[in-house]
């Protein structure tokens, strides 16, 4: 293809009415899907970080009271065991805590401030 058959391609497009109409905010539209889907992501990504260090400091204390005293560590991982169930229902509530924190009151107010 030439350059001046490139040219007058070009020159017909951009004279010509374009075949379909965009609806009236379709812009905006998108730009608002595409902000939720990355607040969305960093949201998510700042709720694993927390639960990382979260679990990255109870790895640590119990390393220290390993080497401090033994004794103690023993007994409160024998109470965990002991309840475990109640234990493992408070980790899962403070969990979904954490969540609904970082996440889900984030996603729920951006929504509602989109609508307003």
């Amino acid at each position: 293809m030439r350059k001046d058959e490139l040219t007058d391609m070009i020159e017909q497009s951009l004279g010509a009415a374009p075949e379909f109409r965009l609806q009236e905010g379709f812009a905006q539209r998108v730009t608002a899907s595409v902000i939720r889907q990355e607040q969305w992501k960093t949201d998510l990504q700042e709720y694993f970080y927390l639960t990382a260090i979260v679990f990255g400091l109870i790895a640590l204390l119990t390393g220290v009271y390993y080497l401090v005293d033994k004794d103690l560590l023993f007994r409160t991982l024998n109470f965990f065991v002991a309840n475990w169930v109640v234990v493992g229902f408070l980790v899962l509530t403070l969990n979904f805590i954490l969540f609904a924190d970082k996440v889900l009151l984030r996603l729920l107010f951006s929504r509602r401030r989109q609508t307003n």
